[in-house]
């Protein structure tokens, strides 16, 4: 289970807030209304005989206690008067509840500790707001316009709303965040997080926190996030005695999307690259937003087969030219070093607002670059998302032309994609809609928080740590306990564990397996074929170094030696050049790879046919 995020104060304000701004119940209005027609009703019926104005009268005194109603002995009109005193008493109670309670909520916060400050009020920290609180954890949200009905909303969920700057120490005090187990930084611009995190930084200065707060900052662009990763290595690399007290975590939605597309698809991609007779995954992208480079960067790092050659990427855009040196730039030593590796990549024209999907479209680019094996719809809004992928749907099964994947990238799921982009629903090979990126699936606790996409790159860093290519398989309790010491991996090892994990199920499709449809159970502990394990380590070598070179290392030239703080690598060279022990170090990632899917797929495997 899950730990939750919340000491008891914060528990507490949490239940007091949700109740304090519900909506009076059916019950409440049932109970109130049926008081009052007891006591008018009552009264009216019982004075019946002294007419209707002295009736009404003497009905409306029993609020008074008038003598008649002080020493009454019949039962209709001790009903009546207690009735009547009911009524206002009970009001009084239904109004001044919920007062009361956010007052209360505000006291007991002021002891808040352990729980999660959330700065943002865009959809993505609101949907991470709610998904926590679906945890029991205790959650403040700090936003600075965030409309009354949607503030009213949240806190009936049991969410503490602060309005205010979270870029200030003082708003960030009220949210009691230097006592917080976890801060995200959720504003849509990359700068104003950064400050967030600077201000968290102030308010706590030298004060000892253990376990560190979490300090989850999001970016949009990807080398920022390369940048703010490697400085949290640097930062790791000084050695100080004593912890920091932050511990710096930036993540990126766009990423988060493109690694769990790539953990969930990639054995359906290699299936059907083998299905179409093609020597490589070749993916063609029709536009080239944030989502689409990330998604980009994990296939060059990740989708590496020994039964194909290297994974082909084309890209179609209105200025292929502009996103081609963009890229190009951001990512210089993927290209600087064709003698070891460089990135197949190719950018062509297409202006999906100028032009329709043409024949001589899909001619061109198959002539060019070969037959997709699937195809990703990602030009930045997702309006003009929906509209090419259904163009390109219709175009891919005229004639069977393109039979795959259509990826069509959503930053807000709609009720189109819930409809009609729901995967392959048909057994006949045809081309079929799948949507991917929403902040509903990827802004949540488990991703953001607890960082799950990680987990099996924590074990992939405990096999290379412990040099387990020779011991074996690791058992289900040590599977579990990998994670354990994940926070103190430098962010290089991260990032290369990070690409090994996403590669483990293009790992496991070469060995032959393929886990068991929901259900079902399998083999729990799959084997690799002694005839293929040395493949399967030479391309392990060649998507490390394609992994290494994406994130911006090089390699030595002569006179020189590795230097992390540089991103100089010595390992970066052909397997022929590599020592035994250096090569034993690709089996164990190998090996890791399986023990990342057992413990993704605890249901086990079958041989796939």
């Amino acid at each position: 289970m899950a730990h939750r995020n919340a000491n008891l104060w914060s528990r507490v304000a949490s239940r007091l807030t949700a109740a304090s701004h519900t909506r009076a119940g059916a019950m409440r209005w049932i109970l109130l209304i049926a008081l009052t027609l007891v006591w008018i009703g009552g009264g009216l019926y019982y004075w019946r005989d002294r007419g209707a104005l002295e009736a009404l009268y003497l009905t409306v005194s029993a609020v008074g206690m008038w003598d008649g109603y002080f020493d009454a002995n019949d039962v209709l009109l001790q009903v009546v008067r207690y009735a009547a005193l009911a009524v206002p008493v009970v009001g009084l109670l239904f109004a001044f509840s919920g007062q009361l309670g956010r007052a209360l909520a505000r006291l007991f916060n002021l002891g808040a500790s352990r729980h999660v400050v959330i700065a943002g009020e865009n959809p993505a920290a609101m949907t991470l707001a709610l998904d926590c609180r679906r945890f029991n954890d205790s959650v403040i949200l700090l936003a600075e316009s965030l409309s009354d009905d949607a503030a009213l909303g949240l806190r009936r969920k049991g969410i503490t709303v602060i309005e205010g700057d979270a870029t200030h120490q003082e708003t960030l005090r009220g949210a009691r965040a230097h006592h917080a187990a976890h801060v995200v930084a959720f504003a849509p611009d990359d700068t104003v997080n950064l400050q967030i995190e600077a201000a968290v930084r102030r308010l706590i200065g030298d004060a000892k926190r253990k376990p560190p707060i979490a300090v989850h900052v999001s970016t949009h662009s990807s080398v920022l996030l390369k940048e703010a990763r490697e400085m949290r290595s640097m930062q790791m690399r000084k050695g100080k005695r004593a912890a920091p007290p932050i511990d710096p975590k930036p993540f990126s939605l766009e990423e988060i999307g493109a690694r769990s597309l790539i953990q969930r698809e990639s054995q359906g991609l290699l299936a059907l690259a083998k299905q179409l007779n093609q020597d490589r995954v070749h993916i063609v992208f029709f536009g080239f937003d944030a989502g689409a480079e990330a998604l980009a960067e994990r296939i060059l790092v990740s989708l590496w087969s020994a039964h194909f050659e290297a994974p082909r990427i084309t890209v179609l855009a209105p200025n292929p030219q502009a996103v081609g040196d963009g890229f190009r730039a951001r990512h210089r030593e993927a290209f600087a070093h064709p003698q070891i590796w460089s990135a197949d990549i190719a950018f062509m024209t297409f202006d999906w607002d100028a032009a329709s999907i043409t024949e001589d479209l899909l001619s061109g680019v198959e002539s060019a670059r070969g037959k997709p094996t699937a195809v990703v719809v990602a030009t930045g809004a997702d309006p003009g998302n929906i509209h090419l992928a259904l163009a390109l749907k219709r175009a891919c099964n005229r004639g069977n032309r393109w039979p795959v994947p259509i990826f069509m990238r959503e930053t807000s799921q709609s009720e189109f994609s819930k409809e009609y982009a729901k995967g392959d629903e048909t057994e006949e090979l045809d081309a079929f809609l799948q949507a991917f990126g929403a902040h509903q699936q990827n802004a949540t606790r488990s991703r953001i928080i607890e960082g799950s996409l990680d987990r099996g790159a924590a074990i992939a860093h405990e096999h290379y740590n412990k040099g387990l290519g020779k011991n074996g398989a690791m058992n289900m309790k040590e599977l579990q306990a990998a994670t354990r010491d994940w926070s103190d991996v430098l962010e290089t090892y991260r990032a290369a564990n990070r690409a090994v994990s996403d590669s483990a199920m293009t790992k496991l499709w070469d060995a032959g397996w393929a886990p068991v449809k929901k259900g079902e159970r399998g083999e729990t502990a799959p084997t690799i074929p002694d005839d293929i394990i040395e493949r399967m380590a030479r391309r392990e070598h060649d998507r490390w170094m394609a992994e290494r070179l994406v994130s911006g290392w090089r390699p030595t030239e002569p006179g020189e030696k590795r230097n992390n703080d540089l991103m100089i690598h010595d390992k970066i060279v052909p397997w022929d050049a590599l020592s035994d022990a250096d090569k034993n170090n690709d089996v164990v990632q190998v090996r890791a790879a399986i023990d990342v899917a057992r413990a993704t797929h605890k249901d086990g495997f079958v041989q796939r046919t």
